[in-house]
C-alpha cells in the first residue's frame, strides 16, 4: 500500500470545490487496498471569494483536510509548490479543483507506482476517454503548445498540462528537485518534467477519463504567450542548474 497526499490548488473555487471535496471524501472512505490517502491539502491561491472559509467549515468534519492560504494570488505553480512542501506522504497526487478527472482514476495510477517517479494523466492518447471536450480553440492551443514543447525542449509527451499527476515524494525529490522549482504560473508542469528528466527519472503518460468543466481561469492568449516565454527561459535554466 502506498501513502498519498492530495494537493489541490484553488483560486476562486467556491462553486466547484465543495462538490470536489465531498466526492473525494466519499472516495477516500472506500479504503482501497492499493493506496491510503493521509492528507488533503487545499492551497488557496489568494482567492477573493469564499474558497478558504468553505474549506475551514469542512475541516471541522474531516480531519484529513488541511488549508494553506496565500494573502494574494501567486499562480497555480506557486500553489502546487506550497502543497508539495507541506506534503508528508510517500506520493503526492496533484489534482485540479474542478474534478475534471474523476477520483477513481487514482486506482489506475497507484498500480503503476513501481514503474515511474511521475505518472501523468493524458487527454491526448488514443485510449483517453474524453467525456466532454474543450472548445476547439482551447484544444488547438493545447496541441500547438505541446508541439512547441517537443520542438524547443524535446519533451516526448502528448499532454503535459493535464491536472492529474501522481509524483513520488522521496528524499531525492525533496532535496534535489523541489528546491529548483520556481515557475509560479501555468508552466510549472513543464519545469517539473524537465528537471525529473534531467536526473533520468522515469515518467509515464497514462490515458485518463476526463470531462471539460466551465469557468476556466486560463486566458487563452495571454497565458499561452506567458507559457511560451517561460518554456524558452526554462530550456536555458535547466541546462545550467
Amino acid at each position: 500500500m502506498i501513502s498519498i497526499s492530495v494537493v489541490i490548488p484553488a483560486y476562486n473555487e467556491e462553486h466547484r470545490l465543495p462538490e470536489t471535496l465531498k466526492v473525494l471524501k466519499q472516495f477516500v472512505s472506500l479504503k482501497q487496498s492499493a493506496w491510503s490517502v493521509q492528507e488533503i491539502i487545499v492551497v488557496n491561491d489568494g482567492s477573493t471569494d469564499k474558497t478558504a472559509s468553505l474549506v475551514e467549515v469542512m475541516q471541522k468534519e474531516w480531519p484529513l483536510l488541511q488549508l494553506v492560504s496565500f494573502p494574494l494570488n501567486k499562480g497555480k505553480g506557486a500553489a502546487v509548490h506550497a502543497g508539495m512542501q507541506k506534503s508528508s506522504s510517500a506520493w503526492i497526487l496533484i489534482a485540479d479543483a474542478d474534478m475534471a478527472t474523476p477520483w477513481d482514476e487514482l486506482n489506475k495510477f497507484a498500480t503503476l507506482s513501481n514503474e515511474a517517479e511521475l505518472i501523468m494523466g493524458s487527454r491526448a492518447l488514443p485510449q483517453s476517454d474524453i467525456v466532454i471536450r474543450q472548445h476547439w480553440i482551447r484544444q488547438s492551443m493545447g496541441k500547438t503548445f505541446n508541439k512547441i514543447l517537443k520542438f524547443i525542449v524535446g519533451l516526448p509527451f502528448h499532454d503535459t498540462q493535464c491536472g492529474f499527476k501522481l509524483l513520488k515524494n522521496d528524499s531525492f525529490f525533496r532535496l534535489k528537485v523541489l528546491p529548483l522549482l520556481q515557475v509560479e504560473r501555468f508552466s510549472w508542469d513543464v519545469e517539473l518534467i524537465l528537471f525529473l528528466m534531467k536526473y533520468n527519472k522515469k515518467i509515464l503518460e497514462v490515458p485518463i477519463r476526463w470531462e471539460h468543466k466551465e469557468e476556466s481561469h486560463v486566458h487563452i492568449v495571454r497565458d499561452s504567450l506567458e507559457m511560451l516565454f517561460t518554456v524558452l527561459k526554462l530550456k536555458k535554466r535547466v541546462r545550467s542548474e
